[in-house]
């Protein structure tokens, strides 16, 4: 079952790739135990700087509904909880590659990424309140942030299918390319990245994720980080390239 996540690095990048074509990469909890596995081993690996997630013809199905019934979970402690909170956690810069279905988790971990791109045949559905079932993943705090309260509204109280051009209005995606180009954007968006200073993309994704507080209390932890790595070698270097020096 593990064969149906296939995990890959190429210099500072990870790939997670979901390979489970012939279940529109329906996820198992084998598949989110070896993701969140991975993720979590992704963040203390000092030589990765990138984390790429990617399906291939279809991105998601959401959840292989078969495994899901034979053993739901009941506790924090299930695969889908795990690897949830490994994908929160991640300190490193996540891009996904969405292409064809994107449905339930499908759609609702793609605000947990940084860089989200999707091919103009891509599908996305959250079609929870269908199942009788309540939205996941901070899906009902996050819609609203990105989208506001009536797309928000539309997606997960109706629950019905939305093309890319929608999923670009609501801001859960960065763009939308043609399925020639999504592979193409994503490997040169993560190896600009891979091109980044380690220290500098996990503390400013930090910054980026914080909770909502003042401005000012923003500025200061700003400031307190901007001037711990001033006067650092690395700093010193990243200026001297810039001047030609």
């Amino acid at each position: 079952m593990t064969d149906d996540i296939a995990i890959s690095q190429q210099g500072a990048i990870l790939t997670i790739a979901l390979n489970r074509a012939s279940k529109k990469n329906a996820v198992t909890r084998a598949m989110y135990t070896k993701m969140g596995d991975a993720l979590r081993a992704a963040a203390s690996d000092e030589s990765l700087k990138v984390v790429v997630i990617k399906g291939g013809r279809d991105f998601s199905a959401g959840n292989d509904l078969v495994d899901f019934l034979e053993e739901p979970p009941t506790d924090l402690d299930a695969p889908v909880f795990k690897f949830m909170m490994a994908l929160l956690e991640c300190p490193l810069p996540l891009v996904a590659a969405v292409d064809g279905f994107a449905v339930g988790i499908g759609t609702t971990l793609l605000p947990h990424c940084d860089f989200i791109y999707a091919t103009d045949r891509s599908l996305f559905m959250m079609p929870f309140i269908n199942l009788n079932l309540r939205p996941e993943f901070g899906s009902t705090q996050l819609l609203p942030q990105l989208a506001g309260n009536p797309m928000a509204a539309e997606m997960l109280l109706l629950g019905d299918k939305f093309d890319a051009a929608t999923a670009l209005q609501a801001r859960l995606i960065n763009a939308v390319v043609t399925p020639d180009e999504l592979d193409a954007k994503v490997n040169e968006v993560a190896e600009k990245l891979a091109g980044k200073l380690r220290p500098a993309l996990i503390e400013t994704k930090a910054l980026l994720r914080r909770p909502i507080e003042p401005i000012e209390a923003r500025i200061k932890v700003e400031g307190a980080a901007f001037m711990a790595t001033l006067s650092s070698d690395e700093t010193r270097a990243a200026f001297n390239k810039v001047l030609g020096r």
